[in-house]
């Protein structure tokens, strides 16, 4: 009969268990193995509260500099999961041409990994991550705008969300 050593026994129970919680004491995201078998994600749900803006300014008005929303991951086999990967997220000016015609210019866009976002724990979507995004002019008050958010993974596979309109407040100060 091999005798097997405890250090190994205590180890692979550890490694068979896994580690269970919610990203550590700094609230970011797990990093799974590179290399594992997890399932694509499918999609990517991107939602935003009644009033998502952000206030960063440092003047004190009450035009918002940015935007806050939540982010799940569908694999379409549970509820939101956590993935290592990048979120690409593009926002764009809507502004009407003398023909009637929707431009759309681009004003921000932002590539941040997953790690970089406050993970969160919704009892119906699962888990996710909480988005902060500052905007790069401060001239959006007043416009209409559109956010697009993109997951890609280690892999490169890459799934996004549909397409938001908004329209900024500004506010008279």
């Amino acid at each position: 009969m091999m005798r097997i050593p405890g250090t190994f026994l205590v180890l692979s129970a550890l490694m068979l268990s896994g580690c269970h919680g919610r990203g550590g004491s700094t609230g970011k995201a797990p990093t799974p193995a590179k290399g594992s078998n997890l399932p694509a994600i499918r999609h990517v749900v991107s939602l935003f509260d009644h009033r998502p803006w952000w206030n960063a300014d440092v003047y004190g008005d009450r035009d918002p500099e940015g935007i806050r929303f939540r982010v799940f991951l569908d694999d379409g086999h549970e509820k939101g999961v956590l993935r290592e990967g990048t979120f690409h997220v593009t926002m764009y000016e809507l502004t009407r041409e003398s023909d009637g015609k929707v431009a759309r210019n681009l004003v921000s866009d932002w590539h941040y990994p997953t790690r970089q976002f406050p993970v969160i724990d919704a009892k119906i979507m699962g888990k996710g991550y909480h988005l902060t995004l500052r905007w790069a002019r401060k001239d959006l008050a007043g416009k209409e705008i559109e956010l697009i958010t993109e997951f890609e993974g280690i892999d490169g596979q890459k799934a996004r969300s549909g397409t938001k309109r908004f329209s900024i407040p500004k506010y008279m100060s």
